[in-house]
């Protein structure tokens, strides 16, 4: 992969990690270690292992960025998703640590943590309308967010204009509470 990678493109440069899976709903005390484990696996080791592959070809280069996305559910849990919100939690750990221990190879990681965003991946928090109503009204911004308002933050990240960012988390979440 990483032959066809430097052959396109000279290298690897940025890394947006943004896999995601929620397949459960429902009380905490009744998740599975089956879902524990995919949600673990696919929300937060695969980040882990990713970066990790990646770091020996951004060094190569000089530096580079990752950005991972979390969720605002890292600070505002959703209820019925706790092992979602968990997973999300964990990534903003997970980009405070790797920072930390990639910054010596001017490799910057910052996080977002975006609110609901209408996408496919959210639609049953937002396809029924009333549904929609309410969570606006949590929201200062009195709307749901679209790929496109995180998009300007992701590239904002990766960019040499963030050159002096690592560590950081960025909320793109209509003005919902976002801190610890």
């Amino acid at each position: 992969m990483w032959g066809k990678l430097r052959k396109l493109h000279g290298g690897i440069d940025i890394l947006v990690s943004n896999a995601a899976v929620n397949p459960f709903f429902g009380n905490l005390m009744d998740v599975t270690e089956e879902v524990w484990d995919k949600i673990l696996d696919i929300n937060v080791k695969a980040t882990a292992l990713m970066t990790k592959a990646v770091v020996p070809e951004m060094e190569k280069r000089g530096g580079g960025s990752v950005v991972i996305v979390a969720s605002i559910a890292a600070y505002t849990p959703f209820p019925g998703l706790g092992p979602y919100n968990v997973s999300k939690t964990a990534l903003l750990g997970l980009g405070k640590n790797l920072a930390i221990e990639l910054a010596h190879s001017n490799i910057r990681v910052n996080c977002l943590a975006p609110g609901i965003i209408k996408t496919n991946f959210s639609q049953v928090l937002w396809m029924d309308k009333a549904r929609e109503e309410t969570l606006k009204e949590a929201m200062r911004i009195r709307r749901l967010g679209t790929p496109e308002d995180c998009a300007g933050i992701v590239s904002f990240l990766c960019s040499e204009d963030a050159s002096y960012i690592t560590g950081e988390t960025v909320t793109v979440a209509g003005g919902a509470p976002s801190r610890l």
